[in-house]
């Protein structure tokens, strides 16, 4: 994947959006357990005016992409603790 060249190091880029704080929060969790930094933003927003927004971003810095999508599209990748 491309996306992490067309940023500058140290960027935050967003990797995903959430409608739900529940699965903002736990894919936030799965890469912090991975050992990737990551931020939500728009949390307030999305709580205060809904409609307006597009949700929660969840934000990773530039060099951490490639890692971080993939760790959150498959459920037994580096980071998994194994449980069902």
């Amino acid at each position: 994947m491309q996306v992490a060249s067309d940023h500058d190091e140290g960027e935050l880029v967003t990797i995903r959006q959430f409608g739900e704080m529940s699965e903002a929060l736990a894919a936030q969790g799965r890469l912090e357990s991975a050992g990737i930094e990551s931020f939500l933003a728009d949390t307030n927003m999305a709580r205060v005016d809904w409609p307006l927004t597009r949700g929660m971003r969840l934000q990773v810095e530039a060099d951490d992409v490639e890692t971080a999508i993939t760790l959150l599209q498959d459920p037994d990748s580096e980071g998994s603790s194994g449980e069902p």
